[in-house]
């Protein structure tokens, strides 16, 4: 017995961008710090993004949300110490942001969610960020200070990032009441890129509860709080890891948690009783438990957040599913079922498989829907189909982008069919291990994708953008494409069809050759008759932002930002490029690099650190360089701090940026790769300066010597200047001459005088610097502590 088996539910995309025909840079989109905020407030921010330059435009997919510019792009950030060493220093580094101040203004009926923005220059487009809008209180870490910081109250969202390697951030808090509290973070949602741990101490510092995303997602805990006593939860990479762009959001909330409902689904318009599973619903204890209430479920939408209420306190918003089918629930084997179903089942019995049976004649159709990880279940679903021999004639375990299952299945003779559900993670046994299977007859429909959700076209040049028409239930029907929102000098053809039967068209972009460059979020829709009725939908562009998320459908978007672009003027390389030079540490090494100006092009060229570097940079930093007009070769200068290890390759990736009119005079900035890295192997310093002494002690008020060693290398044939340099929480509190050590003296004593009462143990820094060869500086820098003691008593 065969059957014809039609994958459905999910789209396969090629998650790519569709870059410009020429080599332009174009610019990514990194964060947002904040990464969120109240609706109804303004709310300042700083978008961080790579390879951005001074003439980015921005636009917000929620055209009821403003975003506006506050200032000038800062500097190229280089990651502060500590760094990571060994194996660690050796993968690939996370790329180096500048960031914008700018603000959100955020009108009040905006519903809580992702708002997605995008920006753009003469190169190309970025990728979409998100902006969390969040309904209740908010606060923003203070990331100068030194200890926990203190929320005021419960329910609190914090907005935070871990800045750097080692990085952990505490928040304390004293519990309202008896009972359950709940902590959620919310980071790989945001596109960041770490795995988050959350730990709770009490006020003893003993260990609470701690969770770890080991699993891909971001962890939640439950814990039982009892009234006045303070809490301290903290967050921390599970690698220990930090960067600006982990950014989070940190939900603490006086209540229990669920996370799962059976039905999973109700009727558009319907009441009735949902059993919620969670931590804490019916005791307040941290353990699954559950609760039953009568919830009344949308007449339109998909889905809707539900809010369970307890004696304990109101849950955090859990995800409820509106249907269109008679949902049942199924906690043993059901009757025999004779039409379109949704089923609410429950593997909680470890090994168990729900078996269902349906009476199907031969030529239908059916959509078979198997869901888990869209409801936050633990398992990883699959089903097998039986025919009426109890052989399998079909099955399936993944759709793509996700652990759910789903086909469409071709009825190849009249008979009992049966569908067996299991679990593949082996996470069945557990009243959360809940799944959803919805059967129902296929119907004439289709849907509508596009393989990237950012384009660059050329000025005068033209693209081609791929659409692709997923058809369903026997659908064949022509289907008539029409582009709204086109940016200025960007065309397309008046008439677009996919013909009859057919599931591809290529539409032909086109941009005006005296048009500025110019961004725009562009719709692509198709119109189609399916019986009686004009259908229409819109295409769905892939995107990548969260990184774990429940359905294929939390990374689609239904615009695609379409960039009219200016073709590179220049290009470049090193002169020994991918070669590596012997460099000493705290050194800088002077790179040849050639430029290559294409069509007349003489002006100005600036080189600079590109974004995305090959290692971990640990420090090593590159400035900006200008390339005066006309000229094809100059320097660029690596700087390479003195604790790089001796064993380690280094390289340096570099872009250059120029100025170029456009058709209509206005200047844009053309960026563009240097193609290849400047390599260098790390050999000894040419300069060391270090301390005799490792800790100092001395009287509070009273200047004390720094007695300090320099050695250099022969070549280093230059004086040697010593300055005191402090952290920024002990600026103004010491002070120290300059001391500058000639050629062939050995030893130096630095003066520090401290400026303020400053009890207990401060380390500090002196700096030594040497310009080799009069023009590059080599940097080596001693570290020390300083302990003041108790002032003595006056005598009596």
């Amino acid at each position: 017995m065969k059957a014809t088996l039609v994958l459905v539910v999910s789209i396969v995309y090629i998650v790519a961008d569709v870059p410009s025909a020429s080599a332009q840079k174009a610019p990514e989109a990194g964060y947002v710090f904040p990464p969120g905020g109240k609706a109804g407030a303004t709310v300042e921010v700083r978008l961080g993004g790579y390879d951005w330059t001074p003439d980015m435009e921005y636009v917000v997919h929620d055209k009821r949300v403003q975003l506006s510019i506050t200032g000038q792009g800062g500097p190229i950030l280089i990651p502060p110490p500590p760094y990571w060493f060994g194996a660690k220093g050796r993968i690939v580094a996370l790329p180096l942001p500048r960031e914008v101040p700018a603000k959100f203004v955020i009108p009040a009926d905006v519903a809580p969610g992702p708002v997605y923005w995008q920006a753009a220059n003469a190169n190309g487009g970025t990728s979409a960020g998100v902006f969390i809008v969040g309904s209740g209180p908010e606060v923003v870490e203070d990331e100068n200070r030194k200890g926990p910081q203190l929320l005021a109250g419960l329910p609190m969202t914090v907005s935070g990032r871990l800045m750097k390697n080692e990085e952990i951030d505490r928040y304390r808090f004293v519990a309202p009441k008896d009972g359950p509290v709940t902590c959620e973070l919310r980071a790989r949602r945001l596109g960041a890129k770490f795995l988050g741990v959350l730990e709770v101490r009490d006020g003893k510092g003993a260990l609470v509860a701690d969770v770890a995303g080991a699993g891909g997602g971001d962890p939640s805990l439950t814990f039982a709080a009892r009234a006045g006593i303070q809490y301290t939860v903290s967050i921390h990479d599970i690698d220990f890891g930090g960067d600006r762009s982990y950014v989070y959001r940190l939900t603490v909330t006086p209540g229990p948690r669920v996370v799962g409902a059976i039905p999973a689904a109700g009727k558009h318009g319907e009441t009735r009783e949902v059993e919620f599973v969670g931590y804490g619903l019916a005791t307040g204890a941290p353990k699954l438990e559950t609760i039953k209430q009568r919830v009344t479920f949308p007449a339109a939408g998909t889905s809707f957040n539900y809010q369970v209420e307890t004696p304990f306190g109101k849950a955090p918003p859990f995800p409820l599913f509106l249907s269109d089918l008679s949902e049942i629930v199924s906690r043993s084997s059901p009757a025999r079922q004779t039409g379109p179903t949704g089923i609410t089942g429950i593997l909680n019995q470890p090994d168990k498989e729900d078996r269902y049976t349906f009476q199907w004649k031969k030529g239908e159709i059916w959509s078979l829907s198997l869901e888990a990880r869209r409801l936050g279940s633990p398992l990883d679903v699959a089903f097998a189909i039986l025919g009426p021999d109890g052989k399998e004639v079909a099955h399936n375990d993944d759709l793509p982008e996700t652990t759910d299952a789903g086909l469409d299945f071709a009825v190849p003779a009249d008979g009992l069919y049966t569908i067996v559900v299991s679990d593949m993670a082996g996470k069945s046994g557990s009243p959360a291990a809940i799944y959803r299977l919805a059967v129902r007859q296929a119907t004439a429909d289709f849907a509508l994708q596009v393989a990237a959700q950012k384009v660059g076209v050329d000025l005068g040049g033209k693209f081609d953008v791929p659409v692709k028409a997923i058809r369903r239930g026997g659908f064949k029907g022509p289907i008539m494409l029409a582009v709204q929102d086109l940016p200025v000098g960007v065309a397309v053809p008046a008439k677009l069809i996919i013909p009859e039967g057919k599931n591809d068209l290529v539409i032909p972009m086109t941009a005006a050759a005296d048009a500025s460059p110019s961004a725009g979020l562009v719709t692509i829709t198709g119109t189609a008759q399916i019986g009686t009725k004009a259908v229409t939908r819109t295409a769905l562009a892939p995107i990548t932002l969260n990184q774990s998320p429940r359905s294929p459908e939390e990374n689609r978007l239904g615009t695609v930002l379409i960039v009219s672009t200016m073709k590179p003027r220049f290009k470049g390389q090193p002169v020994d490029q991918d070669t590596g030079r012997k460099v000493h540490q705290g050194s800088t090494f002077p790179a040849d690099v050639i430029v290559q100006r294409l069509e007349g092009f003489q002006g100005e060229i600036t080189l600079l650190m590109a974004a995305q570097q090959s290692y971990q940079v640990q420090g090593i930093t590159g400035g900006e360089v200008k390339v005066p007009p006309g000229v094809t070769k100059t320097i660029y200068p690596c700087y390479m701090p003195e604790w790089l290890e001796s064993t380690r390759t280094s390289r340096m990736g570099m872009i250059a940026i120029a100025k170029v009119a456009d058709p209509k005079g206005k200047v844009r900035y053309l960026v563009n790769d240097i193609t290849g890295f400047i390599t260098m192997t790390m050999e000894g310093p040419l300069l060391k300066v270090s301390a005799e002494q490792s800790e100092l002690r001395t009287r509070p008020g009273q200047p004390f010597d720094v007695n300090l060693k320099i050695s250099r290398l022969t070549k280093l044939n230059q004086l040697v200047r010593l300055e005191l340099r402090l952290p920024d929480e002990l600026a103004g509190k010491f002070k120290a001459e300059p001391v500058m050590v000639p050629v062939g003296k050995e030893h130096a004593v630095v003066r520090i005088t401290p400026l303020a009462d400053l009890p207990g143990v401060h380390a500090i820094v002196i700096r030594g610097t040497a310009m080799q060869d009069g023009r590059y500086p080599a940097i080596s820098e001693a570290n020390f502590s300083v302990e003041f003691l108790p002032a003595k008593p006056p005598r009596k």
